[in-house]
C-alpha cells in the first residue's frame, strides 16, 4: 500500500468536557498505510481523541475527516475501522473461532468467504489449533492475537490500538511489538495505536505524535524525536534515561553554545556527553552498572544530570571535566520551551579523555 496520503485528518478538534479541555484545539495529519503512534503521559488526551477517530465520542469543535469525507456523526460501523482494546473485549462463552468471525457473521458476510478469511487469519496468527478453545483456556498473549485476528479479519483499511499490550509480561510484550508491525506492514493497514510506554512508540511506529495536556508537542520519525526534540516535554519524556537540561549560562560560549542568550537551556543525550581533557568540571555523584553500559550521575553547577559510558569504561574520578559534540547539542527557550534553531555550532569538538577502558 502507498503511503504519504493523509488517510486520517484531524481538523482544530477539541473535546471538553465541562470547563476542562481534554484536547484543545489539535490538528494532524495520519498517514495510509502508516504505524502511527500517539504518546504521551496519562491524562493527556491520547485515548479521547482515537475514541473521537473511531466515533465512539464526538468532538465539541472542529472536525475528522477518513479518506477525505467529514465522518461527524457517522457511526463507528460506518467508519471503515476496526479496534484491538486494553481489555481484548473477547466473548468468553464463544470459542476463539467465534470470536473471530463474529463481526462477519453479524454484518451478514456468506459462511463460505468467513471460513476462507478465517483459515487465513488464524494461520497469520499462529491460532489454527487453538479455534475451539475458550479465551479462559488461553495465555494472554494468545488472547491478544485473537482480538488482533478479530480485527485483521474484518479487512478494514484502518485498525485503531488503545494500549493492546499493557496487559502483557515484559518478554511477550518485545515478542508481541515485532509481530504487531510485521502484521502492519504484511497487510498495509493504517494503524492508530495509543500508548504511554515510549519503548512501544519507538520500536514500532513509523511516526509519533507527542501529546501533553490535551495537545500535540511533536509529530515525527521516532529518530527525529529523540535526536532533534521540538520541545523541553518531549526532550524530557523521550529517552531512557531523558535528554540532561542545562541552564545556557553554564556553557556561555564553549563548543558553540552562544554566549548572552538569556533564560535558555541546553539539551544533551547522556549518550553525548564524555570525559574531556578540558572543559566545564562536573562533580561525581553515582554509578549504576547495567551491563552493557554505566549511567554516571553527576552535577555541574548545580545541575544534576547523566551521562552514558560503556560498560568496559573506566568510573570517572570524583571531579571530571565535561565534553560534548557541538552537532549533538540542542537550544530551548526556557520561558516557552519550544526549540530554537540557527545558532552557532562551528565551534570545534573537545578533545575526550581516554577512559576508555579499565586500567589494570
Amino acid at each position: 500500500m502507498q503511503t504519504g496520503q493523509a488517510q486520517i485528518q484531524i481538523e482544530n478538534v477539541s473535546r471538553l468536557f465541562g470547563s476542562t479541555a481534554a484536547l484543545d484545539d489539535v490538528s494532524v495529519s495520519l498517514r495510509k498505510g502508516e504505524f502511527s503512534v500517539l504518546l504521551g503521559p496519562s491524562g493527556c488526551g491520547k485515548s479521547t481523541l482515537l475514541r473521537l477517530i473511531a466515533g465512539l465520542d464526538a468532538q465539541t469543535s472542529g472536525a475528522i475527516r477518513i479518506g477525505g469525507a467529514d465522518v461527524g456523526g457517522k457511526a463507528p460501523s460506518l467508519r471503515e475501522l476496526s479496534m484491538v482494546f486494553q481489555s481484548y473485549a473477547l466473548f468468553p462463552h464463544l470459542t476463539v473461532l467465534e470470536n473471530i468471525v463474529f463481526g462477519l457473521r453479524v454484518r451478514g458476510v456468506a459462511k463460505a468467504e468467513r471460513m476462507k478469511r478465517l483459515d487465513t487469519v488464524a494461520a497469520m496468527m499462529g491460532l489454527s489449533q487453538l479455534l475451539a478453545r475458550k479465551p479462559s483456556e488461553l495465555s494472554g498473549g494468545q488472547q491478544q492475537r485473537v482480538a488482533l485476528a478479530r480485527a485483521v479479519i474484518s479487512e478494514r483499511p484502518i485498525c485503531l490500538m488503545d494500549e493492546p499490550l499493557s496487559n502483557l509480561d515484559a518478554k511477550l510484550r518485545a515478542d508481541m511489538r515485532v509481530e504487531l508491525r510485521a502484521i502492519q506492514q504484511a497487510l498495509g493497514l493504517t494503524v492508530v495505536y495509543v500508548t504511554h510506554d515510549q519503548i512501544e512508540a519507538m520500536t514500532m511506529a513509523d511516526r509519533i505524535i507527542v501529546m501533553n495536556a490535551g495537545r500535540i508537542e511533536q509529530v515525527g520519525t521516532p529518530e527525529e524525536v529523540y535526536a532533534r526534540p521540538a520541545t523541553v516535554f518531549t526532550a524530557g519524556f523521550i529517552g531512557t534515561p531523558p535528554m540532561n537540561l542545562f541552564p545556557v549560562a553554564l556553557f556561555g560560549g564553549r563548543h558553540g553554545v552562544p554566549p548572552g542568550t538569556g533564560k535558555h537551556l541546553v539539551g544533551l543525550r547522556p549518550e553525548d556527553l564524555f570525559l574531556a581533557e578540558t572543559g566545564p568540571e562536573a562533580e561525581l555523584r553515582g554509578v549504576e552498572y547495567l551491563g552493557a553500559d554505566r549511567l554516571v550521575s553527576a552535577r555541574l553547577g548545580g545541575t544534576d544530570f547523566i551521562l552514558r559510558l560503556p560498560a568496559s569504561a573506566a568510573p570517572p574520578p570524583a571531579r571530571f571535566a565535561l565534553g560534548w559534540a557541538p552537532e549533538r547539542q540542542s537550544l530551548f527557550d526556557a520561558a516557552s520551551g519550544q526549540r530554537l534553531a540557527g545558532f552557532d555550532f562551528a565551534s570545534p569538538s573537545p578533545t575526550k579523555k581516554d577512559f576508555t577502558h579499565e586500567t589494570a
